[in-house]
């Protein structure tokens, strides 16, 4: 990895941090939801920092091509985010359907009471 592209995805990193800080600080994200996108951040500084780590690790894990191992990681960090989004989407259907089940039953009462 060149010089320059390391001091580039440092750049990109520390303002794509800082527009995911921002972001939870106004309440646009909710911090449970951008924990992983801030360790992604985290880890892609670290190998930015020091880009022998990604080779060691490849090496590690018996990969042959470093850039194998960041497909591999990627392909990983899309599973992870697209389980919380599923467990994120379940838990709102569920609440959504006790929530609808509610109003039915206050609307119920209000028109048996107009009824009287």
């Amino acid at each position: 990895m060149t010089a320059q592209l390391r001091i580039i995805l440092i750049f990109m990193i520390i303002i794509t941090g800082m527009l995911v800080i921002r972001q939870i600080k106004r309440k646009n994200l909710a911090l449970k939801y951008t924990i992983s996108w801030l360790f992604l951040l985290f880890v892609i500084l670290i190998v930015s920092i020091f880009p022998g780590i990604l080779g060691w690790l490849s090496g590690l894990m018996g990969i042959e091509l470093p850039i194998n191992m960041v497909f591999f990681l990627g392909f990983i960090f899309t599973l992870i985010i697209m389980y919380r989004l599923t467990e994120a989407v379940s838990k709102m259907s569920s609440e959504i359907t006790e929530l609808t089940q509610k109003v039915a039953l206050l609307d119920k009462e209000i028109k048996e009471q107009n009824k009287k």
